[in-house]
């Protein structure tokens, strides 16, 4: 019985240990979290002050270190961010779509698409005065970078970066549409109507609300009436006229038509329940939708997304080639490095009567 006390005093002091553990294994949690924003906060101010040589390994060490807290994911964005600004495109995607596999469901998932899209559109081949224009060089890039912002847009319409996105968008339209302006028109100057008219219809299928219709429309009335096909140039005029009447190029449109001796605007009405082939074939493509099991659905969902993973592949291999290229490549000597074609218009050939893409 005298023992009693003893055992009472020793389970007092084994609680009182525990506790003071407890106590002990809080205060280190807390500490942890804040050494972790406080180390972001340093490698923060000197992102802002554009500092990266100093905030990239900060952020990495963040990850490192503190994998477990908040700023771990805030640190491989900003990471990312800094490789961005380093012009490290390559490893910047990399860096971005490795942060979107880890943490699909994160607040920035958005953000990290964006600044995916972002790298693909800064590296669209800039004007450069001892360079041939844009329009007139190779426009790979700037169709992947097309692909990724449709792709964000299509799958992130809510996102505070959509604007954003819309207005690059219609920059690389543009610059597209300027691409198969003169495409086509290389074409014509070589007596190629064909490729001219195929050029035209890509643009106007492919590039949409690129603001240069009107100019494709003329351009292609004016072959055809270069072909003799007069029904295909009238179509043309007149859809120019009716669709864009207030385009500058719109009266050169009905000048033509009035030559060819038809109104504006008239046209014969398609008999009752007339479908286009374009409607049926769109319709024959939504009838099939909606016959496909779950099941099919799902598989070609997948499909889909395995052909765009093989895309970012190519894509990703072709940027790291290019720069790997472009740090090779040594400045040119003084007076050297004719650009051959640089000084030449539209249509005015690339040296050797080369065909552009």
């Amino acid at each position: 019985m005298r023992l009693a006390p003893f055992f009472l005093a020793l389970a007092l002091a084994l609680s009182a240990v525990a506790a003071g553990c407890g106590a002990t294994q809080s205060s280190a949690t807390l500490t942890y979290g804040e050494s972790a924003r406080r180390d972001y906060d340093r490698a923060l101010r000197a992102f802002n002050d554009h500092d990266c040589l100093t905030a990239e390994p900060l952020f990495n060490n963040i990850v490192r270190e503190y994998s477990y807290s908040r700023y771990a994911a805030l640190a491989e964005l900003r990471a990312a961010d800094c490789e961005l600004q380093q012009t490290h495109y390559t490893e910047a995607i990399r860096r971005y779509r490795a942060f979107i596999r880890a943490r699909p469901t994160h607040a920035e998932i958005d953000y990290a698409n964006f600044q995916i899209a972002s790298a693909y559109f800064r590296q669209i081949p800039q004007d450069f005065f001892l360079s041939p224009p844009r329009e007139e060089r190779d426009q790979a890039p700037t169709r992947s970078a097309l692909r990724i912002l449709q792709r964000f847009l299509r799958d992130y319409p809510e996102s505070e970066h959509v604007h954003d996105a819309e207005v690059m968008q219609g920059q690389i339209l543009l610059l597209l549409a300027r691409h198969e302006l003169y495409v086509a028109d290389f074409y014509l100057m070589r007596d190629r109507p064909r490729a001219t008219i195929g050029r035209l219809e890509r643009l106007l299928e492919d590039y949409e609300g690129s603001g240069l219709e009107p100019q494709a429309l003329l351009l292609m009335g004016r072959t055809y009436l270069h072909m003799s096909e007069n029904a295909h140039a009238r179509r043309a005029f007149e859809e120019l006229s009716e669709a864009y009447p207030e385009s500058g190029v719109a009266v050169q449109a009905r000048a033509y038509l009035a030559m060819m001796g038809q109104t504006p605007g008239v046209d014969v009405a398609p008999p009752e329940g007339f479908v286009s082939d374009e409607e049926e074939e769109e319709e024959e493509a939504l009838d099939g939708e909606e016959d496909l099991t779950d099941e099919e659905l799902e598989e070609r969902e997948a499909e889909r997304r395995e052909r765009e993973r093989r895309e970012e592949e190519a894509d990703l291999a072709e940027m790291a080639r290019r720069e790997a290229a472009a740090a090779a490549q040594q400045p040119p000597p003084p007076g050297g490095g004719s650009t051959g074609s640089s000084g030449m218009g539209m249509g005015g050939g690339t040296g050797g009567g080369s065909t552009p893409y």
